[in-house]
């Protein structure tokens, strides 16, 4: 099983603002850009995106948090930046959760044959309404780990897309 480095951002009140995960992707730098690149297959992907749009650089996303017998849905608009085959970065323009940014850092390894895939989220975990903040009352120790949890889906999602595994 490969590796994950997790790094945890915290701000003055103590509370986890940004996360970021990487790990080494057994597959071409090239084959890794294309993944994180397809926005528009993400919902099949990664885990809570539901739908998304896709209208040039901008992307509406529908996200559900499913518990139980009901589920909760949120949705946020972004714009996509990127730099070709280092980085791409979705950066929030409105909706839930407020300031989403999710960014994807690319390092060839092995001359381009294996990739150093660094996945960053981040976002304000108390505008995600009145479900998470009920539930993060009663269970404050829970929001250190919602922002690791993010960083660390999307590696994976991103992995198993690039390295030919099924998702989960």
């Amino acid at each position: 099983m490969p590796s994950v480095n997790v790094a945890l951002k915290i701000d003055d009140n103590g509370y986890a603002n940004c996360a970021t995960a990487e790990s080494r992707i057994e597959a071409s730098l090239d084959r890794v850009w294309t993944v994180v690149t397809d926005v528009d297959n993400f919902a099949g992907r990664v885990p809570m995106i539901h739908r998304i749009r896709v209208d040039g650089k901008r992307a509406t996303v529908q996200l559900r948090f499913k518990m139980s017998l009901f589920s909760v849905g949120f949705e946020f608009v972004v714009d996509e930046h990127s730099e070709e085959k280092r980085w791409i970065e979705l950066r929030y323009v409105s909706g839930e959760p407020r300031g989403i940014r999710l960014r994807f850092d690319l390092e060839p390894l092995d001359d381009g044959e294996a990739c150093l895939l660094r996945t960053t989220g981040e976002f304000d975990v108390m505008s995600l309404g009145w479900l998470a903040k009920y539930f993060l009352k009663h269970h404050p120790e829970i929001q250190c780990g919602v922002l690791p949890g993010v960083a660390i889906g999307l590696l994976e999602a991103m992995r198993r897309a690039a390295e030919g595994k099924p998702a989960h």
